[in-house]
């Protein structure tokens, strides 16, 4: 089995979280059901990085199993936050065309704030401009995981 996000925390020392119960062949699982792209990313998520901040990118391979999960440290400057983020899709979707991903943003606070909203709409503007795909954006802090909404789907004209 691989180990794409390194050994497990001990025991009891992220409370409440649920990556513990991911099964042994979770490499091996697309990640399209909600609560398990939820303890995915408990597990790629660690206690410090929620503590610091920053955004999770999980690159997925065509069957939509992990491939890469990558995180960048750290508040991102409000001015540079689309230079940072297409950066980031672009080299992580540089080898696949059809690139798709799952996405965590990180902070301590539990409740979702206007920071991770702007945030949030800069991934999906980004990746929809290179034609990337996100299958879901999510809030990851101490207190757990959170869903965010996809991009609004416009109709197209009759």
């Amino acid at each position: 089995m691989d180990s794409f996000c390194g050994p497990a925390a001990p025991a009891g020392s992220i409370g409440g979280m649920s990556f513990e119960d991911l099964p042994a062949d979770w490499p091996h699982r697309p990640l399209t059901d909600p609560d398990f792209v939820h303890d995915v990313l408990d597990l790629c998520v660690s206690d410090a990085d929620r503590r610091e901040g920053g955004l999770a990118f999980l690159a997925l391979r065509p069957d939509l199993t992990l491939a890469q999960p990558t995180f960048v440290a750290g508040e991102l400057p409000r001015l540079e936050r689309h230079t940072l983020v297409r950066n980031l899709v672009q080299a992580l979707s540089h080898a696949e065309p059809d690139a798709r991903f799952v996405v965590g943003i990180a902070h301590r606070h539990s409740a979702l704030t206007d920071a991770d909203r702007e945030v949030h709409q800069v991934v999906l503007e980004v990746c929809a401009e290179q034609g990337a795909d996100v299958l879901s954006t999510h809030l990851v802090t101490a207190s757990g995981v959170t869903a965010l909404p996809g991009p609004l789907r416009r109709r197209r004209a009759a």
